[in-house]
């Protein structure tokens, strides 16, 4: 039985809260078969034989469970982060980071996730942000999009609350050419069959996200990454995060 194969066991029969809680544990036990010294995750610095190829083709980190885009992310936030004081908002946030960022003294971090699929502080609807104007300097915004209907609406949500000069990071899967969405696809089915995935409403291409993110008043750049030769943290080939920043505006 392969890791994909037991996980999927586990949480048929283990309630989901308890899961969270508890699979830092179980993964250990399970990265036991992984140790070894030719790969590293530079997230819980576990030194590996291999990471786990998932059927999507993803590297997955045995040990805390992150996936290539989460170590891009973490390489991203530790740069950004870097000086401190700054408050972050984390929309469904990765276990492996999140646990790392809530240890952080110099910075204020908050977590949020709306359908009670990740442990999280706060469960906001991104459509409609209880949250005051202009309340953090940093947001997250990875694999979250491309599950809501009413993008536009949530891309202004985070324009409003972000600080001037701050920045929110957005990852979703891409392709090439122009959007893809069809509000007619309704069922978990044709979602899967057209969009890649179940609870998926689109498929973004980089310019046309970039030009949403645009329209609603970010200043907007897109960082290319491509994976070094022996690929030791597990990245992908090649790599994409769009990062729109709120402009300083100027004092009347």
């Amino acid at each position: 039985m392969n890791y994909e194969s037991i996980k999927k066991l586990a949480k048929k029969f283990i309630p989901t809260r308890f899961f969270h809680r508890n699979q830092a544990l179980i993964r250990k036990m399970v990265a036991l078969r992984y140790m070894g010294s030719h790969y590293e995750c530079n997230i819980c610095a576990f030194k590996l034989s291999k990471f786990v190829k998932l059927s999507t083709g993803d590297l997955l980190c045995p040990n805390c469970g992150s996936l290539p885009r989460t170590r891009r992310l973490w390489e991203i936030l530790q740069a950004e982060l870097k000086a401190g004081g700054k408050k972050v908002l984390h929309f469904s946030p990765m276990s492996a980071i999140s646990k790392k960022l809530k240890n952080r003294e110099n910075i204020i971090y908050i977590t949020s996730d709306y359908n009670g699929d990740f442990d999280a502080d706060k469960k906001l609807d991104i459509r409609k942000i209880d949250e005051p104007d202009e309340e953090y300097d940093l947001i997250i915004c990875f694999h979250v999009l491309e599950h809501i209907p009413e993008d536009t609406e949530a891309i202004q949500e985070l324009f409003r609350i972000l600080r001037d000069g701050g920045k929110c990071l957005f990852q979703t899967p891409f392709k090439e050419g122009s959007i893809y969405e069809n509000p007619i696809i309704q069922t978990p089915a044709e979602r899967l069959q057209h969009f890649g995935q179940e609870d998926h409403v689109r498929i973004y291409s980089v310019e046309g996200l970039k030009e949403r993110i645009k329209k609603e008043g970010f200043n907007v750049h897109i960082l290319h990454y491509e994976n070094c030769y022996d690929n030791r943290y597990g990245f992908k080939e090649k790599e994409v995060v769009i990062v729109g920043e709120k402009l300083i505006r100027p004092k009347c």
